[in-house]
C-alpha cells in the first residue's frame, strides 16, 4: 500500500529526488492548508446571512459593522507580521510554530460565530463582533505563518512555484465543503432541520474541525535562511511599502472591490427558477449547480497553473488574464440573460471566467515569494511575515469591502428578509438585480487592471537575482571566500575588471544555470 502511495505521489508531484520539498511533507502541509480553508470559507462566506437570514439583523448595519471591524483587522495584519519578522523560536525558526499553537482557539471562535446565543439584536451583533475581532486576531498569525512558509519551505522560484500550486490546489479543496452548505440549507426542510441548527452544527464540523486540521501544516520545514528585520517592527512595514511589487497587487485587489455587488445566494435563490428535462430547478439548487459549474474548469486549471504560466509570459499575466476575462464573459452573460434555460449559458460563461481566476492565487503567492527574493537582494533583508501579511490584508479588506458593498447593495435594491422569504419581492429588487449582479464586478475587473500594468519585474532579472542570491549565501555561510571575484558573482562588488564574469553569470541565469557553477566553471 505505501509503495502505491509513492507511485501515485511520484506521478502527480514528481520525484523526491527531483525537488527540494519532499512530496510527504509538501501533502501534509497542504492538508493543513484545506482544513484552513474549510474553516475559513464559512467564516469569509456565511457570516454575513447567518446574521441576515437566520439571527434577522438588519442588513446594512451588518454590513457596515462587519465590514468596519475587517478594515481594521486588515490593517493589524502588517502589525502582525512585523511582530513575526522581529521574533525567532528558540529552534532559530521564525514561521512554523505559529501551525501548531494557533489553530484550536480559533476553531473555537469560529464555532461561536454560529451560534445563536438567544439575546437581543444589538446585543447579538456587539458579540458576533468581538468574538469575529478574537477570531481575526488570531488567525493573521495563523494565516501569514501558514501562507509564509511557502516562501521558505523552497529556496528557488521554480520549487516556490510548486509548493504555492499545490498549497493553493489544497485550498481550493478545503473551500469546495462550504459549498455544500447552500444546497443543505435548500433541502432544510426535508431533513427536518431549522437554518439556525444546521449552522450551529457547521460551525463545530467546519469551523472547529477545519482548524484541527489545519494542524498538519506543523510538519512542514523553513529551508531558506532566517532574517529578522533591524530596528522596531514598524521597519518590516516600511520595507513591505518599498516592495513596488507587493503593493501594485495590493492596490489592484482592493480596486478589484470598488464596485457594488449582490451575492450569488440572493441573486438566486430569489430570482431564479428554471425547467430542464421536465425537472424544476428552485433558487437555491440552481446557486449550488452555479457555484460548483463555475468551480470546475478552475478546479481542473488550477493544476496546469505553473505551465500556463511559462506559456503567456509570467505569473503577472494570469493576474491581467482574471480581469480581462471577467470583464468579457460578463459583459456577454449580460446580453444573454436569464430567463429560462438562458441562466444555463450563464452559468457556462462564468466557468469560463474563473479558469483563470483559479489560478490567481497560485500567480499571487509565487509573485509574493519572488519579492521576497528581490528585496532581499536589493537590501539584505527578508521579510515573509510582512509580505504574507498583505496577502491577508488583502482577503480581508477586500472581503470587508464586498460585505460593505453588498450591504449597500441590498439597501438599494430594497431588500427585506422576511417579506423577502414570505414572497414579498420588491419591484426595484426584480427590474435591477439582474444588471447588479452579471455588470458591477466589470468595474471593479477594470480598476483593478491598471497597477498590474506598471509590474517591471520581468524572467531575466528574476533569474539574475535568483543567481547572484547563491553566491552571497554561500559566502555568508562560509561556503565560499569573501574574493573580489566572488563579491562581484554576487552583485556586492562593481568591477569594470570582471565584465567577463558578468556576461556569464547573465547567460548562465538565462539558461537555468547555477552562478555557483560558473564560479566552478572559472576554477
Amino acid at each position: 500500500m505505501a509503495s502505491l502511495w509513492r507511485k501515485l505521489t511520484d506521478k502527480l508531484l514528481g520525484k523526491d529526488s527531483e525537488h527540494e520539498v519532499p512530496n510527504r511533507e509538501m501533502l501534509r502541509f497542504s492538508l493543513g492548508i484545506a482544513g484552513q480553508n474549510m474553516s475559513f470559507g464559512l467564516v469569509s462566506g456565511w457570516v454575513f446571512y447567518f446574521c441576515t437570514n437566520v439571527l434577522y439583523l438588519d442588513a446594512l448595519l451588518v454590513g457596515t459593522v462587519i465590514s468596519l471591524s475587517r478594515i481594521w483587522d486588515a490593517i493589524n495584519d502588517p502589525i502582525a507580521g512585523g511582530i513575526i519578522d522581529k521574533h525567532t523560536f528558540k529552534n532559530g525558526e521564525k514561521l512554523r510554530r505559529f501551525l501548531l499553537i494557533t489553530p484550536i482557539p480559533i476553531g473555537l471562535c469560529a464555532m461561536a460565530l454560529f451560534a445563536d446565543f438567544g439575546l437581543g439584536k444589538t446585543e447579538m451583533l456587539v458579540l458576533i463582533v468581538m468574538v469575529y475581532f478574537i477570531y481575526d486576531l488570531l488567525y493573521s498569525f495563523q494565516d501569514i505563518a501558514q501562507w509564509g512558509m511557502t516562501s521558505v519551505m523552497a529556496t528557488t522560484s521554480k520549487e516556490r512555484s510548486r509548493v504555492a500550486q499545490t498549497g493553493r490546489i489544497a485550498a481550493m479543496m478545503g473551500s469546495w465543503l462550504p459549498g455544500l452548505i447552500t444546497i443543505i440549507l435548500g433541502n432544510a426542510g426535508k431533513i427536518g432541520m431549522t437554518e439556525k441548527n444546521i449552522f450551529l452544527i457547521l460551525g463545530v464540523v467546519f469551523g472547529l474541525g477545519g482548524m484541527l486540521v489545519a494542524m498538519f501544516g506543523h510538519s512542514a520545514k523553513e529551508r531558506a535562511p532566517v532574517k529578522k528585520v533591524e530596528g522596531n517592527p514598524l521597519s518590516a512595514i516600511k520595507l513591505v511599502l518599498q516592495n513596488k511589487l507587493v503593493m501594485l497587487i495590493v492596490i489592484s485587489q482592493i480596486l478589484s472591490t470598488c464596485t457594488l455587488l449582490l451575492e450569488n445566494i440572493y441573486f438566486f435563490k430569489y430570482l431564479v427558477r428554471f425547467n430542464i428535462f421536465g425537472v424544476e430547478i428552485d433558487g437555491m439548487t440552481s446557486s449550488f449547480i452555479f457555484g460548483l459549474v463555475c468551480g470546475l474548469p478552475g478546479a481542473i486549471a488550477i493544476l496546469f497553473t505553473v505551465w500556463f504560466s511559462k506559456k503567456i509570459g509570467g505569473m503577472k499575466n494570469i493576474l491581467i488574464l482574471v480581469a480581462v476575462a471577467n470583464i468579457v464573459c460578463r459583459i456577454i452573460a449580460y446580453f444573454v440573460g436569464f430567463t429560462g434555460t438562458s441562466i444555463l449559458i450563464v452559468i457556462a460563461l462564468i466557468a469560463i471566467a474563473n479558469i483563470p481566476l483559479n489560478m490567481q492565487g497560485t500567480a499571487m503567492t509565487a509573485l509574493w515569494g519572488d519579492s521576497l527574493d528581490y528585496m532581499e537582494w536589493k537590501t539584505g533583508q527578508r521579510n515573509e511575515a510582512s509580505v504574507f501579511a498583505m496577502q491577508n490584508l488583502i482577503s480581508k479588506f477586500t472581503r470587508a469591502m464586498q460585505i460593505f458593498f453588498a450591504g449597500v447593495t441590498l439597501t438599494l435594491l430594497g431588500y427585506n428578509a422576511e417579506a423577502f422569504d414570505a414572497g414579498q419581492i420588491s419591484s426595484t429588487f426584480t427590474e435591477f438585480a439582474w444588471p447588479v449582479f452579471i455588470l458591477a464586478p466589470v468595474l471593479g475587473s477594470f480598476f483593478s487592471l491598471i497597477p498590474l500594468l506598471f509590474i517591471k519585474y520581468n524572467k531575466k532579472q528574476q533569474e539574475l537575482v535568483e543567481a547572484q542570491l547563491i553566491v552571497r549565501r554561500a559566502i555568508t555561510a562560509g561556503e565560499l571566500p569573501e574574493t573580489e571575484e566572488n563579491l562581484f558573482a554576487a552583485g556586492l562588488l562593481k568591477s569594470t575588471k570582471r565584465e567577463s564574469l558578468g556576461v556569464r553569470l547573465r547567460r548562465a541565469a538565462a539558461a537555468g544555470r547555477s552562478a555557483e557553477r560558473v564560479y566552478v566553471d572559472m576554477e
